[in-house]
Formats: C-alpha cells, sequence, structure tokens
C-alpha cells in the first residue's frame, strides 16, 4: 500500500494479504435533472469498502447548483477515515460568458474551488507515518477541462504542498462507440419485393442487406381468409431491439400489398422470443410518411409468440413455405482474456493474460453448441497460492482453489457445451445443458423461465448437477475435493449440486434490475444472493451482489459473506460495426467458497431480456 513500506507478515517479500485492492461507490439518491432543480442533489458513499479496509469511510453529502450566482456548494457529512463535516464551494468565473460555441469556451469549465478536508489523518492508525501532519484543513485550487476529454487541477495539500495533475475522462456509459459505425448496412433502403418477381430470394437479399438472417417464411390464410405472410429471423448482429425493429419496419414496408398482414418471429439461441404483427396498411402508411416510426411501433407493438402465429390461427391447409434456409453451423469469434488475482507474496496484484476464441454454432439447425479455448501469453499466477495463508477456507474449496487451473498450464478448453431451448408457450421458456460449462465445471443442467414482454417481473427455477475437473487435463474429472482442517488438507468425495427459485424485478425508469436467487449454492451451503444490475444507453453493463448463507467462513476474525462486482462492456463500443459479443470482468471482495456457483450454459433471463430491450 505505501511505498518502501514492507508488510510485517511477509518481511523482505513486502507484500500481503492484507495489501490489497480498495474500492468506493457514490450513489446518488436526488438529482436536479430527473424533476428536483429547486432541491439540493443527495448522495451517499463508501470508500475503502473492500479487503483490509484500512481507508474505510462513510459519507452522506448534498450540493446544490446556484446558477444565477455561478456557484456550486457542497455540504457532507462522513465517520471513518472521514471524521464530521466537510464542504466545498466552487465558482465558475466564466460558466455565463462563454456559453455558446466560442473559441474561449474552454473556459466555460473553469473554476476556483475552495474545500475544507475531513480526513484524520492525524488519529488513523493505517496513514503513512510521513503522511499525518495538517497545517491546514482547508485546500484552495482550480481546475478546467480542455479538448473536452482532459482535465487539469492544481491546488494545496493540507497547508503543505502544491499539487497539480492532468487526467482524461470519456462518459463510456451514454457513448455511441469510439468509432462511427460505418460498416453497418444504412437504414432505410428502398427494395423490390415483389411476389411476381421471385419474391422469397429478394426477400432474403432484402433482409440479408440489412444484417439479419431471414430463417424461413411462410403464407397462410387466417381464419377471416386474409392473405398473411409469416417470417422467422434471427438477430446475430444488433444489440439494441430498436436497431432490428426499425430495420424490419423498412424492409417489410416495401413489400407488396397482396398481404394483410405480416408476423414476424424474432429469434436468437436458438430460442423463438417475441413477435411483431405488422398490418400492411400501416405499413404502406409509414413508407408515405403518413405516421412517424414512433407511432408505428405503438401501432405494431412487441408481443409474446402465439396470440396470432402460423401454429394458432391459420388454416394449415392452406399453407406454404416459400423460403427456409438452415442455421450457420458456426461463427468464430476472438477477444481478450484477462484472469485478475490479488495479495501475491511477490505483488500486490498479478495477472494471466491471453487471447480466447470462441466458436458457436447449432447442429442439426436446433442444436446450440459453444465451444470455447483460450491461450495465456502472460502469466502471472504461477505466483499465487491456492491458500489463503492468514485464512484458509475450512469448508469444501469449490472456488478457492481457482488458481490450480492456472499455475501450470497456457492452454485451456474453457467450454464445451450443448444447449436446448425452448418456448414452451408465449411468455414460457425453458432449456437443458451438457457438457463443460467453464474451467473448473461440466454437468447437466435445466431451467425454466417465465418473462413476459410487458411484465417487469420475471421468475425463474434452475438445478444443475456438476462435476469438478482436474487441473492438468482437458477432459478429466476430480472424484475428491480439497478441505482443509486448519491448515491441514483433506480430500473428500465430491458431487455438486446446486438450484435456485430466481425472481427479477426492472425498475426501468432507473434502467436497474433486482435479482433475488434462493437455493443451495456449490459448496452445499444454503442461502439468498441479491444482485443489482445498472444498464447503460450504450450497453455498458454494472453489476454487484451480496450472497447470505448457512456456512461460516472466518476472514480476518470476522464472517464473510461472497460480495462482489462485475462490469460487462460490449465490444462493438470499439469497433465501425455493430455487434453482440460482450466482455466481463468480475471480482469477489475475496475469493472463497461461500455462495459460489458454477456456470450452466446460457442463461435464459439475461438471454431474452438483452433481445427485447430498447435503448
Amino acid at each position: 500500500i505505501f511505498k518502501d513500506k514492507l508488510e510485517g507478515g511477509f518481511g523482505s517479500m513486502g507484500f500481503g494479504d492484507d495489501a490489497d485492492r480498495s474500492a468506493n461507490i457514490k450513489v446518488a439518491i436526488l438529482r436536479s435533472k430527473d424533476g428536483f432543480e429547486y432541491l439540493p442533489e443527495i448522495a451517499i458513499g463508501i470508500n475503502d469498502f473492500y479487503g483490509s479496509k484500512r481507508f474505510h469511510s462513510k459519507y452522506v453529502v448534498l450540493t446544490k447548483q446556484f446558477i444565477d450566482w455561478n456557484l456550486d456548494a457542497t455540504l457532507g457529512y462522513g465517520r471513518g477515515r472521514i471524521d464530521g463535516f466537510f464542504g466545498a464551494l466552487s465558482f465558475y468565473p466564466f460558466f455565463k460568458k462563454y456559453e455558446g460555441e466560442s473559441k474561449y469556451s474552454f473556459l466555460k469549465t473553469l473554476n476556483v474551488f475552495l474545500e475544507l478536508d475531513a480526513n484524520n489523518y492525524k488519529k488513523n492508525i493505517h496513514e503513512h507515518p510521513k503522511g499525518r501532519e495538517v497545517n491546514f484543513p482547508i485546500n484552495l485550487g482550480l481546475n478546467f477541462q480542455f479538448f473536452k476529454i482532459f482535465q487539469a487541477s492544481f491546488s494545496s495539500i493540507r497547508g503543505k504542498a502544491i499539487a497539480a495533475s492532468i487526467g482524461t475522462f470519456y462518459n463510456i456509459g451514454k457513448s455511441s462507440g469510439m468509432f462511427p459505425k460505418n460498416l453497418d448496412p444504412p437504414m432505410y433502403q428502398d427494395y423490390i419485393i415483389d411476389r411476381d418477381k421471385d419474391f422469397s430470394k429478394s426477400l432474403s437479399l432484402a433482409f440479408k442487406d440489412q444484417g439479419l438472417d431471414l430463417m424461413k417464411a411462410q403464407i397462410f390464410t387466417s381464419p377471416e381468409n386474409q392473405k398473411c405472410l409469416e417470417i422467422n429471423v434471427v438477430n446475430l448482429r444488433y444489440r439494441d431491439a430498436k436497431q432490428v425493429y426499425l430495420r424490419l419496419q423498412n424492409i417489410l414496408s416495401n413489400i407488396s400489398k397482396d398481404f394483410f398482414q405480416i408476423i414476424v418471429k424474432v429469434e436468437v439461441g436458438g430460442l423463438n422470443l417475441h413477435e411483431y404483427q405488422f398490418k400492411t396498411k400501416f405499413l404502406d402508411d409509414l413508407k408515405e410518411n403518413k405516421i412517424t416510426p414512433i407511432e408505428m411501433q405503438a401501432l405494431s407493438p412487441m408481443q409474446d409468440l402465439g396470440k396470432c402465429s402460423l401454429s394458432d390461427c391459420s388454416n394449415t391447409y392452406d399453407s406454404k413455405t416459400i423460403f427456409e434456409k438452415n442455421k450457420r453451423i458456426w461463427i468464430l469469434t476472438l477477444r481478450p482474456k484477462v484472469n485478475a488475482f490479488f495479495g501475491s507474496c511477490k505483488g500486490k496484484f498479478k495477472f494471466d493474460g491471453g487471447a480466447i476464441a470462441t466458436q458457436e454454432g447449432y447442429f442439426f439447425d436446433d442444436l446450440y453448441y459453444n465451444l470455447q479455448m483460450s491461450y495465456i501469453l502472460k502469466q502471472g499466477s504461477s505466483n499465487v497460492g491456492s491458500r489463503d495463508k492468514s485464512n484458509p477456507s475450512q469448508i469444501i474449496n469449490v472456488r478457492s482453489d481457482f488458481v490450480k487451473y492456472f499455475e501450470t498450464n497456457t492452454f485451456h478448453m474453457d467450454s464445451f457445451y450443448i444447449q436446448k431451448n425452448w418456448n414452451l408457450k408465449r411468455a414460457l421458456f425453458a432449456k437443458v445443458a451438457l457438457g463443460y460449462f467453464e474451467v473448473a465445471y461440466a454437468g447437466l443442467a435445466f431451467e425454466g423461465l417465465y418473462y413476459p414482454v410487458d411484465s417487469i417481473i420475471a421468475i425463474s427455477v434452475d438445478f444443475a448437477n456438476v462435476y469438478k475437473r482436474k487441473y492438468n487435463s482437458i477432459f478429466g474429472f476430480q472424484k475428491k475435493i480439497r478441505k482443509f482442517r486448519c491448515i491441514h488438507p483433506e480430500f473428500e468425495n465430491f458431487i455438486g449440486i446446486q438450484y435456485f427459485l430466481n425472481l427479477f424485478l426492472e425498475i426501468r425508469p432507473l434502467n436497474l434490475t433486482l435479482k433475488t436467487s434462493f437455493g443451495q449454492f456449490l459448496a452445499k451451503d444454503k442461502g439468498v444472493k441479491l444482485e443489482l444490475f445498472r444498464y447503460f444507453p450504450s450497453g455498458l453493463e454494472i453489476s454487484t451482489w451480496l450472497t447470505l448463507t448457512d456456512k461460516k467462513d472466518i476472514v480476518n476474525h470476522k464472517r464473510y459473506f461472497d460480495k462482489g462486482f462485475s462490469i460487462t462492456l460490449p465490444l462493438d463500443l470499439f469497433m465501425n460495426k455493430s455487434s453482440r459479443k460482450k466482455v466481463n470482468f468480475k471480482m469477489s471482495e475475496w475469493l472463497r467458497d461461500v455462495g459460489a456457483k458454477a456456470a450452466s450454459g446460457k442463461e435464459l433471463y439475461p438471454l431474452v431480456r438483452d433481445e427485447r430491450h430498447f435503448r
């Protein structure tokens, strides 16, 4: 934690388990832009809530903008390292003068600030010996932004020194991508799709041109003796359901008027999710600009399957398949792979860095498979032990031995499984998965999900029977699992059983989802896992979790409950075309065995939610 200051427990080696990562969190409770401009903004926060918590503090803060005076005022109160009241004043002298576009507009962000520092440097036992002295608790400084991505700051520090910094910032939550999507097909194009001129081929080419896969097209007669068209579409490219919807509108508005209605079923991962019902009269009105795309969305909303599909309301003796093709056998993608480790005796932070290749596709046009192979180019896990020397886990090591899978091998088969998904009826989905789900576990998994289109509530049940994979074998399994009695390892027979009842609640105005899981975890501990997901317009997802179970795991003389956070980034933020692929990084406070779950294939809820989400 401190330069040139060694950890006593490790002597000359320098670092110990208590010299670990730190994390802060701040949550805005009340914001002026949410319609509360006359009230102060309110936020609460916690500093250093992970690991050793040497600089732990919690606080509440109020901020009010006085636009007429070009002034911001902040007042807060904290406990812990922040001891008592703190505050700040920020004055923007050029905020109004250069409000419009001007070569001096960067001066609009220039501000002079005054802050009262309430950190208790003198009495906090974890402060650096040379960092306890405070001559004056008020700091004075200025900062400004330039080129819209850089920020410079100059200020006094505790009445003892002058500090200067320059940094860069980027609002990744609202980003539309670092590069324009110039490889995406134009949204609005004219197509000639005439029933008298090779209709099926023209229809297929139009969908392909828009980056969508047409799988099947059928003409049928409704009970009212109306000619209808039903098509099945697979979306392999776009993360945003709005993109898919607008492109469907554009294609279908070019189809001849012979049909009374066109029904579009959208599929992803071998699962028929939902449908749209477009009346050709409304499509004609859209093409002639008599209605807007937003009005069209209200007239033809997303809805659950089965309300008026070919199987439900057509005369099966009067149906004709005009186009059909098989799904792709394989799709290959490459992305980076990183495993991060903290608390090594040869350095506070170690990581494995490499690449992972994913091949996925369909067997027999209906059975999804996923094969992931990875290669570690930079290996740091060889310097990380699989046992916490200060706090060895006293329950079966279902997850705390994770590093042993990377200590010697550089090549891994991360996963190889098959999965069959069903839409049983409208909003009821199911899956069965079999194979190697992750580096550590393989087995058999079942899941059922009820999730109507217009509902903010979903419910699912899942069950998995898994076996622990060998550390140095691609296909082999371990019959026994390690467990420590004090510091002495023992081994016992192990077959993993996990099962959960999952409840989902979407708070759509705030782009939040709360997930609550009740059941049995991998180490045979029973309890509940609470997860909170925050979704951003860019596709960024941030989540945090807390797990409470009946197994007692002691870390630093306190009972530990698993908690951590996860960040998921869409890869197309860094590409010049749309993509559905994502990269995920997650981290627990400690790598322990309580509240552990094995992967069990593609989960149904995120699969369905991602395809339905309009950004």
